[in-house]
């Protein structure tokens, strides 16, 4: 058997386990997400949106603990004080998957901002430290334009990504999947999140 042919059977192979998995992850209500150790883990059918809002913003506003006095999270856009950021969303944990009962996760993004505005830029290193410290694996990339994206994804499966540009850094937050919410629940994320 020469070399070409066992790649295209180990291929072949682990095309099916792939299959697999993805058809046991599209099952009624039970989306796949992914934890920090890449273990695949289906639906938290337990899981509402209010829950998984309150425990996003719960991480989120843990995270700022570590930055200088004077630090906090806000949708108010940068550039027009008058505009908001979304105060969160749902969105399909599976894209092929749009009916109404498949998962959804939440997710919700925030400015970090300062009184003092010369803390701004030395965010990064602090949130990542922390992060560290928890045990929480991350990973840093260029992201489109000029700026770096550091994403974790914690045990629990919720996951948070800073991003840092020349003009600022900003926070995302999101959680694990769970069944689709009535179309009448809508979240409310806070519009500004202060430092405890």
């Amino acid at each position: 058997m020469t070399n070409a042919t066992r790649r295209r059977k180990a291929l072949g192979m682990s095309s099916i386990a792939v299959a697999i998995l993805l058809s046991a992850c599209t099952t009624l209500l039970s989306a796949c997400t992914t934890t920090e150790n890449g273990k695949v883990m289906e639906a938290n059918l337990n899981l509402t949106l209010m829950q998984a809002q309150a425990k996003v913003i719960e991480y989120m506003t843990d995270t700022i603990t570590v930055l200088s006095p004077g630090a906090y999270l806000t949708r108010y856009s940068e550039l027009n004080q008058k505009v908001t950021l979304d105060p969160g969303g749902t969105v399909p944990c599976n894209d092929s998957n749009l009916s109404k009962d498949t998962s959804v996760d939440y997710g919700v993004t925030y400015f970090l901002t300062s009184t003092e505005t010369a803390d701004i830029p030395g965010f990064g290193d602090p949130i990542r430290n922390l992060w560290t410290e928890r045990g929480w694996k991350f990973r840093t990339y260029d992201s489109a334009g000029d700026s770096t994206s550091t994403e974790t994804i914690l045990p629990d499966g919720y996951r948070m990504v800073l991003e840092e540009y020349a003009r600022g850094a900003s926070l995302t937050g999101s959680s694990p999947c769970f069944p689709r919410p009535d179309a009448s629940d809508r979240p409310n994320a806070p519009v500004q999140i202060d430092q405890p």
